[in-house]
């Protein structure tokens, strides 16, 4: 990893720099096996953006691929900046958290008392509720379909906040405040009206002024509030490829990247508002484990898991038999991962700027590299024809370990389906190798003496899952 220095750099930025550097250079494992994966996905062109990751206080891995804008050919660095949507969540929430702290909010307060022309149905809303997902306020998102036509034309218009509010005033609540989990970005966006109001100041005000400057996140910032972002990646998206160029690889500059306007989310926007980096959120992560930002007893309260393990702005619950901390981010042209193992002294930041890049899949195996588990590289290859012949090899019934049964047959194409679980197509690569889209991994079929599949192994995060033919 090449870092270049520049000779007006400040002193403390140059440290943090070379504390990068070294901390890399102490690590070759997962510095050449992360940026061997994340090549192979960029080289395929389904993955521009930037990675972070941080062990016991180093970061150990730190890289951009692709382009920050294709039609100009900016790179993709890690310094440049990236619409990190819901991951703002976490901001709100402490928010929220720090106004309690300094008598201006109550969490058992109705949201009624900060939410003008409050609707009766709203009343029994509390803002702990809307912290924790609980508050049965619907959706605006599952309405308007994330990414789709309908959803682009209603958020690029102004006042997408206000008019989203002024719609939720008119819908029923979904179920009792406090008896179920349902996420909601309604709820964020009401919770940041709230703590505008309770705060006496704009909500952007607020959040800068109490969160990011404490933390060192000067290069974050609220989407619609001040000066546009210097650096701030443009987001694509793309259509159906067809699995053999998707397999093989697209060159970014083939003309099948769309660029996708930039939200205004004007504020107050506390579901999705934040623009950061990739550094940026490793330091909000480290303000996370030193109290830095709010009292190390408001920390644990972000942390503490409610309904379906939802904390305060956070996901917790358990991921590769650890505890594990994570929010996503996901916007038209923009996706985005944090995860925290606390006990482990992990960090993991991931941008892309393509949104049909597989954010789970890649999350996924970044974390199994840094943590010494079981992982695959990206499956790429040409797409190839079987005759009739070659299929009828493969297909029939197998039996998994567990006892499942899995019966591989052909239709429009050869389809894996295990009973009860899942029915899923394969794309053929050799006679016996197929792409497993929906693990993101293999089917690899080992035939047997009389020409025939004696077994196939379905092999995706990291794991063997074999079938094999019953004897006769």
């Amino acid at each position: 990893m090449l870092i270049q220095f520049s000779p007006a750099l400040p002193a403390c930025l140059l440290s943090t720099l070379l504390a990068f550097q070294v901390a890399a250079a102490q690590t070759p494992d997962i510095t050449r096996e992360a940026d061997k994966y994340l090549t192979i996905r960029s080289e395929m062109g389904s993955f521009s953006g930037a990675v972070l990751i941080a062990k016991k206080g180093k970061v150990i891995f730190r890289k951009g691929y692709g382009y920050a804008d294709v039609e100009k050919r900016i790179p993709y660095t890690p310094e440049t900046q990236h619409s990190v949507a819901s991951i703002s969540k976490m901001f709100t929430a402490i928010a929220a958290l720090k106004l309690r702290d300094q008598g201006k909010l109550g969490l058992a307060h109705s949201i009624c008392r900060y939410v003008d022309d409050c609707p009766d149905a709203w009343k029994p809303v509390t803002i702990d509720h809307l912290i924790h997902h609980t508050a049965g306020i619907p959706d605006y998102e599952a309405a308007l379909e994330l990414g789709s036509k309908v959803y682009l034309e209603y958020m690029t218009q102004a006042g997408s906040s206000e008019r989203i509010v002024a719609k939720a005033r008119t819908q029923p609540l979904e179920f009792k405040p406090g008896e179920k989990f349902n996420y909601t970005n309604t709820g964020y966006i009401l919770l940041s009206y709230a703590i505008q109001r309770a705060a006496g100041m704009p909500f952007a005000e607020y959040v800068k002024t109490e969160l990011l400057d404490p933390a060192g996140m000067t290069r974050s910032g609220i989407i619609g509030a001040g000066a546009p972002p210097a650096s701030l990646a443009a987001g694509y998206t793309y259509g159906d490829l067809g699995w053999q160029k998707a397999l093989a690889g697209v060159a970014y500059s083939d003309g099948h990247m769309e660029k996708l306007p930039t939200l205004p989310l004007a504020p107050p926007a506390g579901d999705a508002f934040l623009y950061s980096t990739v550094d940026d959120l490793y330091r909000w992560s480290q303000a996370m484990d030193g109290g830095i930002v709010a009292a190390p007893s408001v920390i644990s309260e972000v942390f503490k898991p409610g309904i379906e393990g939802y904390g305060a702005g956070w996901f917790i619950g358990p991921g590769f038999n650890r505890t594990r901390y994570r929010h996503n981010g996901m916007l038209p042209g923009y996706v985005s991962d944090l995860i925290k193992f606390p006990d482990d002294s992990i960090t993991i930041v991931i941008f892309s700027n393509i949104d049909r890049a597989r954010i789970s899949s890649i999350a996924r195996d970044l974390t199994a590299m840094t943590l010494g588990e079981p992982y695959d590289m990206p499956v790429r290859g040409q797409v190839v024809e079987l005759s009739p012949e070659q299929i009828s090899r493969l297909t029939g019934d197998y039996l998994m370990a567990d006892g499942g049964k899995l019966n591989v047959s052909m239709s429009d194409m050869l389809t894996a389906k295990l009973e009860g679980r899942f029915t899923a197509g394969l794309i053929p690569l050799s006679a016996t190798e197929f792409y497993f889209p929906l693990g993101d991994g293999r089917a690899v079929f080992r035939l047997g003496s009389d020409g025939k599949a004696a077994e196939v192994n379905l092999r995706y995060s990291g794991v063997d899952r074999v079938a094999k033919r019953p004897a006769k």
